[in-house]
């Protein structure tokens, strides 16, 4: 069982440093994307579903209260995504999560979208909602990412991790976040530069 364990932390280093050498750059974009639509008096709106959606909070909320330093707070949140509407069959529409975008989305504001496969319905027509709002979108998504991979135009900014376990997805998706937002501190708040 100990070989194992060791087995899972390389699985996971090995992961890491894939992922820093082939997304330096996108990682980069994504923060000044964050960082230019905060400045110009954006918000940034976050989505995800299952597990993802776990991130989708944690990242907003980083935002909204710190990262590691104190700081003003930034305009920030997670869509809901779970529906609580009284008619039951609500939770299943691929609508939910883009009629949200549609009702707060402005241009200028940048959607993080975390997809763990790029085939979730309901973050594609999230995805589709924001980019008809004129907003930017940060997505992090996996190798095999499909159809929301291909709605991602030059404005935008994909976070491709070179993983397939979901596990090792996960745990990369986490770090990048915390990356972003360390990234963001230092270009919006350089004097707390403390880490």
């Amino acid at each position: 069982m100990q070989d194992h364990i060791k087995q899972l932390f390389t699985e996971n280093i090995q992961t890491m440093i894939a992922t820093g050498e082939a997304l330096a750059a996108p990682i980069e974009n994504a923060a000044v994307s964050i960082v230019n639509c905060l400045i110009n008096g954006g918000k940034v709106v976050c989505c995800g579903e299952g597990a993802s959606a776990a991130l989708a909070s944690h990242f907003s909320q980083l935002l909204l209260d710190q990262f590691e330093a104190e700081r003003p707070c930034l305009p920030a949140f997670a869509l809901v995504s779970q529906s609580s509407a009284l008619q039951p069959d609500n939770q299943a529409k691929p609508e939910h999560l883009a009629r949200q975008v549609r009702a707060i989305g402005q241009a200028g504001d940048v959607l993080v979208v975390i997809s763990m496969t790029g085939e979730e319905h309901r973050l594609i027509k999230a995805v589709e909602a924001a980019l008809t709002q004129d907003m930017a979108v940060v997505a992090l998504t996996v190798d095999s990412s499909g159809e929301l991979s291909g709605l991602l135009g030059p404005q935008d900014t994909e976070l491709r991790v070179p993983a397939h376990r979901p596990a090792r997805v996960f745990e990369c998706y986490s770090f990048l976040l915390h990356a972003i937002c360390e990234l963001i501190d230092m270009t919006l708040f350089p004097q707390q530069e403390d880490y």
